[in-house]
């Protein structure tokens, strides 16, 4: 082992450790072109095999203390997101690289089912939303409804049964639209302090 790297064996170990099964670690020799550790191996290489010096498009004497991450492919097609650090020895000339190679396939299985659970149509709507726009002529039909069951005219309501509306009105969803509290008060000819207070029993009765 490369006598620089030695103190960075426990912290390249760790990580490994940290971030597996999805991460490995390849510990390169710069001078001898050949890899000298590797952990948690998901490449399928062995120690001994050639440094892809070549995919990192720069001569070893130009390396950068360490590469942004990048994408390659792994043995079997999947994409691998790596960052390598560069070691120096005293003269700070290149002497070996760390490299850790992320397994993306993971992530991608993840987002996939992620994105099915999300998807909905574009034109999708909810109930409520769907009758926001159509909101007052709903609740006209409501109070259709209302009159109709209860053999009365809108007209001729007493407070005592304009209360007794604003209940029906409530158990069936009208106030989920839209601006119902005032639509509802414009349609009664009441206040809408007056529809709140009606709410507002309600939910003390409840």
């Amino acid at each position: 082992m490369i006598k620089e790297i030695e103190p960075l064996i426990p912290m390249i170990e760790s990580l490994t450790e940290l971030f597996y099964p999805f991460a490995e670690a390849a510990v390169h020799d710069l001078k001898k072109g050949k890899i000298l550790a590797i952990y948690n191996n998901l490449s399928c290489r062995k120690i001994g095999d050639p440094t892809p010096l070549k995919e990192l498009k720069v001569n070893v004497d130009q390396f950068p203390d360490r590469f942004p991450p990048y994408i390659k492919e792994n043995w079997d097609g999947r994409k691998l997101k790596c960052v390598s650090i560069t070691v120096r020895d005293r003269e700070k000339v290149p002497v070996g690289l760390i490299c850790f190679n992320v397994d993306l396939s993971y992530f991608e299985k993840t987002r996939q089912v992620v994105d099915l659970f999300l998807e909905v149509p574009q034109d999708a709507q909810s109930p409520v939303e769907a009758g926001l726009e159509n909101g007052e002529q709903q609740i006209g039909l409501l109070i259709q409804a209302y009159t109709k069951e209860t053999q009365t005219s809108l007209l001729h309501l007493d407070r005592s049964q304009k209360k007794k509306l604003v209940h029906f009105l409530y158990q069936k969803g009208a106030f989920n639209l839209k601006n119902a509290p005032v639509q509802i008060a414009q349609a009664l000819e009441l206040s809408r302090a007056t529809i709140y207070n009606y709410l507002k029993e309600i939910g003390n009765e409840d």
